[in-house]
């Protein structure tokens, strides 16, 4: 699996584009606010594979580890709601007020 990302890699690098992945140079969303609707994805989906660890934990009696995944899925939702936030106020303040940040 590794020879075969690093192959990916590769042919897209030697086109020098540096775009995402099935993005276009004429894509309607900007690169940054992209990327924070990715690390709002990812985050969420973290939060929802630290539940199971959390149940996975809690099964075989280890509270320890069940607390800190549940840690761990805590700070994922934390970061989610941040990344929610700093989105709406880009979209929201983007339209409105002409690309200038609202304040927080």
């Amino acid at each position: 699996m590794a020879n075969e990302q690093k192959q990916g890699v590769g042919a897209q690098g030697q086109q020098g584009s540096g775009l995402q992945e099935g993005r276009s140079e004429s894509s309607v969303v900007p690169d940054k606010d992209y990327n924070l609707v990715s690390v709002l994805y990812h985050a969420l989906q973290g939060a929802e594979t630290y539940s199971k660890y959390v149940q996975d934990a809690q099964k075989q009696g280890d509270q320890e580890l069940a607390s800190f995944f549940s840690e761990v899925r805590q700070e994922e939702l934390r970061l989610a709601e941040r990344a929610k936030h700093l989105l709406g106020q880009r979209l929201s303040g983007g339209r409105q007020q002409g690309g200038a940040r609202g304040s927080a």
